[in-house]
């Protein structure tokens, strides 16, 4: 696996050395889905995080061979020497969601690509077993395969399976988010018009990003569940590039 990059952005002047943005703990907030940004909902509607794309309203044609990048807004505040406060946003890219054909995607077809070495690495959604009604969020990573032809220039990895991040299961018309350990930490509440992710208990920001990453990327799986096109139709609408491809690739 490629070693994932520095963050482009130095942490602002006022940040102490040792700070530990990863490990900072939140409390708990309910978030909305609105457009391409999600967002606090309180009186002013804090954007938190942006998403490149309004995944909501995705076709199968549009998703297959896709990728949306996820961004965290960060917003420092400055106190001038006249005690006069400016706040700055900066946008930290941490996950491409990804949606690969099976013949691709061994196994994983929706995945998260890690683009900051602060977040939980690259996960995936798998399916619960039977009879559970859900999904699970796993770690993933390469696995070299061997006994290929010398020469053969077929793609040489899979995708192995790692620790179990999240188990979201579904309960009657919402679906509850727990860590591995089995403790509660989120609520999906959805409607026609509205998602919203409830954070029943404090978590860390490196837990809350790959929880928002992976909500997103369940929000976007269902949609193109839900607007399948005929086949012809996603034939003449998949991108080939191969910037759509994991960079563990």
């Amino acid at each position: 696996m490629a070693t994932l990059p520095l963050d482009e952005e130095d942490p602002p002047p006022y940040i102490t050395e040792n700070h530990n943005e990863a490990e900072e703990l939140l409390q708990p907030v309910i978030l909305v889905l609105v457009g391409q940004s999600i967002r606090a909902q309180s009186a002013d509607g804090t954007p938190m995080y942006e998403l490149s794309r309004d995944i909501k309203r995705t076709s199968t044609s549009e998703g297959w061979l896709a990728q949306v990048s996820l961004e965290r807004l960060v917003h420092n505040v400055r106190v001038s020497a006249n005690g006069t406060a400016r706040v700055s946003q900066r946008n930290k890219h941490i996950f491409d969601l990804k949606h690969l054909p099976p013949v691709l995607s061994t196994g994983f077809p929706y995945c998260l690509d890690a683009m900051s070495r602060n977040t939980m690495g690259n996960l995936a959604i798998k399916s619960a077993s039977f009879p559970r009604s859900g999904f699970k969020v796993v770690r993933i990573k390469p696995e070299k395969e061997d006994g290929f032809p010398k020469g053969y220039n077929a793609r040489r990895e899979s995708l192995k399976e790692g620790e179990v991040i999240f188990e979201v299961l579904r309960k009657r018309n919402h679906y509850e988010w727990m860590r591995s350990d089995g403790d509660r930490i989120a609520l999906e509440d959805e409607t026609e018009d509205e998602h919203r992710l409830i954070v029943t208990a404090p978590v860390t920001r490196k837990t809350m990003d790959a929880m928002i990453g992976s909500w997103c990327l369940k929000v976007w799986r269902d949609s193109i569940k839900s607007n399948r096109e005929p086949l012809e139709t996603v034939k003449r609408g998949v991108r080939s590039g191969r910037e759509v491809l994991p960079r563990w690739w």
